[in-house]
């Protein structure tokens, strides 16, 4: 059975190994080693405890007590309407893909977005989750399918 709670620093050890085997073993592909390693700079068990907290919130999903994958969810920078939010960091541990974790938590994310009053939420997302946010109803933004410099893809969905 999979749980869905509230990220505690009691999980960053096991998150930071989940996100950064994924972004070494899949991530990597498209956005390039030097990419990937000026990323996972944020991504280690200090920063995880240091940086996590401070997020509006952060889930974490458990399954038989075993941490398998997270996603967090924050205001977007710069948007002053107080009503535009982004979701960061989704990670699935990689035994664990394509067994509805990565699903539960976005629902969990759009739950919370909708409950605290969001009206847009974006998501910056690799080549290989975009077909997966789209399920959800999010869409390019701008409708065009254009990466960043940081290789990623942003999708955004209005409520």
């Amino acid at each position: 059975m999979i749980e869905i709670v509230e990220y505690q620093n009691k999980y960053a050890k096991e998150l930071s190994e989940i996100i950064l085997s994924n972004m070494y073993k899949i991530n990597i592909k498209e956005h390039g080693k030097d990419v990937i390693d000026r990323i996972s700079k944020h991504f280690t068990e200090d920063e995880i405890r240091k940086n996590f907290p401070n997020r509006t919130k952060c889930l974490v999903a458990l399954k038989d007590n075993e941490v398998v994958g997270t996603a967090s969810i924050d205001k977007y920078r710069g948007d002053e309407t107080g009503k535009k939010y982004v979701i960061l960091t989704v990670f699935v541990k990689m035994q664990n893909h394509n067994q509805g974790i990565g699903k539960k938590l976005i629902e969990n994310i759009e739950d919370l977005a909708i409950n605290i009053g969001c009206k847009e939420l974006v998501i910056p997302a690799s080549v290989y989750a975009c077909e997966f946010y789209r399920k959800f109803g999010f869409d390019y933004l701008d409708g065009k399918k254009i990466q960043n410099e940081d290789k990623e893809y942003i999708l955004i969905k209005k409520y």
